[in-house]
Parts: structure tokens; sequence; C-alpha cells
């Protein structure tokens, strides 16, 4: 089931991922700072990243994932999968 969220910024934003086209997984927040903004909204550890600011993650490396993430300045806007 997807849902979305929307991070008010600047950054940091308070999670991580991992995965990513070139490890051949699907990009996933792999932690949540706690008191973070990621911890203020609904996201989830193993939470799957379908889109970041409207683009399908399906093909992003994750290099490409964090440079996506670290060029959102006001909001950053996520879809995610549980």
């Amino acid at each position: 089931m997807a849902y979305s969220v929307t991070l008010n910024g600047p950054g940091p934003w308070g999670f991580r991922l991992q995965g990513g086209k070139d490890f051949n997984m699907p990009l996933t927040i792999s932690r949540i700072t706690p008191g973070s903004k990621a911890a203020q909204s609904q996201m989830n550890q193993g939470d799957l990243v379908v889109a970041i600011d409207g683009v399908n993650t399906d093909s992003m490396t994750h290099l490409e994932a964090q440079n996506k993430i670290k060029s959102a300045t006001y909001n950053l806007s996520l879809t995610l999968q549980k």
C-alpha cells in the first residue's frame, strides 16, 4: 500500500536509505533518526521508496537517489510503500 509523505525543509531529513539499482535492491528506508523530521511523519524503517519528488525510483542508483534528496531544499516529497 503506497502513501505519500512531505517533509518540510530544509534538511537534514533524518533518515537513511539503502539499496538502489546498482545494488539490485529496491530503495528502502534503513534508519530513522529519533526526533527528526522523518520520525515525526508516518515513515517507518523498512518502507520502500517508490518516488522522490514525483520521480519514480525503479531505475535510480543509490547515489542518484541521495542526490535527488539532497537537492530538495524547501520540501521533500516521498511516495513510500509499506
